[in-house]
């Protein structure tokens, strides 16, 4: 069919009124993933399919989520104890679980059909990869809002590299890339025309890529929003991993100051009376960033790894355990990228030796020196610390994963 041809869908009256409806897809396979259903990952604190279903509860009036053949028991067990039931009990038109087809156009398909059960007419519908965790409410809007306005819109992203078209083992044409952009979700449509153009699509046995696709060859053309480069869509392993890319951790210590103890910090002997109790040398700085690095990496504490009483820890280093916990961190695919740390404590005066504790945190995890910040507080007389008997200390990691 030409772009000229007359198409067989009339495309819808504008603006298109109505009601929002959602419709996420989650009945693939994940075979690229692994195996493992990746919608059901973790990602802070919920899953990735809630995660990409969460916004949409904010203006839809019902919503619909596909699942895999012989998969809605599970599903519908997963979301009675998700922390999104409640609202989703709440959405006025209703939510409901279908089970999807062997391929995403079918799945689609069907869980349009599902939608127009709950009363989704002339309305819009807002298709959505429930792989794609990290859209945003506002992207949803100016998406939904187009598509009032033109029928069918959905988001785009400029190309970051160069595009090839390929034959056989050679390059057959560099296209160039100033009008080619890649297509995100949620894709936005009139509810009674794209329904008609998938039925059709399913008889005719026109195959797609995607539901713009399906617009496109039936009804018209689609209006497009930019989209956001966050809003990416997990297909392998490493997608779930970088889109979570910044972990932050904060550690706490605190140490009686006793005589016959020196006072380290970060392994810089501070002249002083009294030094840190501890099974080990005591290092209060350390111990609280060694908590903060293991705390942002998702790693535990410095006790499971180094628990007081063990032989191996009587008076250890705590610099070397740092340099360990250094290393734990990097094979978790972690770099540090900056720290903040506060040491409280009445007496000694801590300034004239703040540059060489930033340089040996520095130093044991290969940052730059303007990547490490100390300060040094006083409790001004208030409780055991103000009154010279502790030592306590704070610290703040920013890892990146990469």
């Amino acid at each position: 069919m030409s772009p000229s041809s007359p198409k067989p869908i009339p495309a819808p009256s504008l603006p298109v009124g109505g009601r929002a409806f959602a419709l996420v897809t989650a009945a693939g396979s994940s075979t690229r993933y692994g195996g493992a259903k990746k919608e059901f990952e973790s990602l802070g604190g919920l899953t990735v399919l809630e995660r990409a279903l969460e916004p949409f509860m904010e203006c839809c009036a019902g919503i619909v989520v596909t699942c895999p053949a012989g998969a809605r028991h599970d599903f519908e067990a997963f979301f009675a104890k998700s922390t999104l039931h409640p609202a989703l009990s709440r959405l006025a038109a209703g939510f409901e679980i279908v089970e999807g087809g062997a391929v995403r156009q079918e799945s689609v398909r069907l869980g349009l059909r599902a939608l127009a059960g709950l009363g989704c007419a002339s309305d819009i519908v807002l298709i959505h990869d429930g792989a794609r965790p990290w859209i945003s409410h506002g992207l949803i809007m100016k998406t939904l809002e187009r598509a009032r306005a033109r029928g069918a819109s959905l988001p785009l992203t400029a190309l970051t590299e160069t595009p090839k078209i390929i034959e056989g083992e050679y390059i057959h044409t560099h296209p160039a890339r100033t009008h080619m952009m890649t297509a995100q979700t949620p894709q936005a449509f009139s509810f009674p025309e794209i329904l008609a153009a998938h039925e059709l699509a399913a008889r005719e046995h026109y195959s797609a890529t995607d539901d713009a696709m399906i617009w496109d060859h039936y009804v018209g053309p689609v209006s497009w929003v930019e989209g956001e480069r966050r809003n990416r869509k997990i297909t392998f392993k490493e997608d779930i991993m970088n889109g979570a890319a910044l972990r932050t951790g904060i550690g706490y210590d605190i140490h009686p100051l006793v005589e016959g103890r020196p006072l380290l910090l970060a392994g810089v002997r501070v002249e002083s009376e009294r030094g840190e109790a501890g099974y080990s040398d005591g290092d209060v700085l350390w111990h609280a960033i060694i908590d903060a690095a293991l705390g942002a990496a998702a790693l535990g504490d410095i006790g499971s790894h180094f628990p007081p009483g063990a032989p191996e820890w009587k008076n250890a280093d705590s610099t070397e355990l740092a340099r360990t916990v250094f290393k734990m961190v990097k094979d978790q695919g972690f770099v540090i990228v900056n720290l903040d740390c506060n040491v409280i404590c009445e007496r000694p005066k801590l300034g004239p030796y703040q540059e060489r504790i930033r340089a040996a945190v520095a130093e044991t995890f290969e940052l730059p020196p303007d990547a490490v910040s100390f300060k040094a507080k006083t409790k001004e007389g208030f409780d055991a610390t103000g009154r010279g008997e502790a030592i306590e200390a704070q610290a703040l990691v920013l890892l990146e994963r990469r």
